[in-house]
């Protein structure tokens, strides 16, 4: 996927929050303030997706199996071939 600019609107108090970011030296732009944002919470969600496997693991819903078998299920899952 090309990296495209996007140009989104930001409500007042987010916009002078990035410009505070970015006039106290923490970011060196807005964008990088939103960019920042943006990965933290994708980070946030990850995380959450893994305590609820390891909870669902820890919890005896999970099944055994071999990396090379688990991989071979995500690419058939995908449409893949190996």
């Amino acid at each position: 996927m090309p990296n495209a600019a996007r140009s989104i609107e930001l409500p007042e108090d987010l916009r002078a929050f990035a410009e505070e970011r970015v006039r106290s030296g923490q970011s060196a732009s807005a964008e990088d303030v939103v960019r920042d944002a943006l990965e933290e919470k994708k980070r946030a969600v990850l995380r959450e997706a893994l305590d609820a496997g390891i909870a669902d693991l820890d919890a005896g819903r999970g099944i055994e199996t071999s990396p090379d078998e688990l991989m071979a299920e995500i690419y058939a899952d995908v449409g893949l071939s190996r």
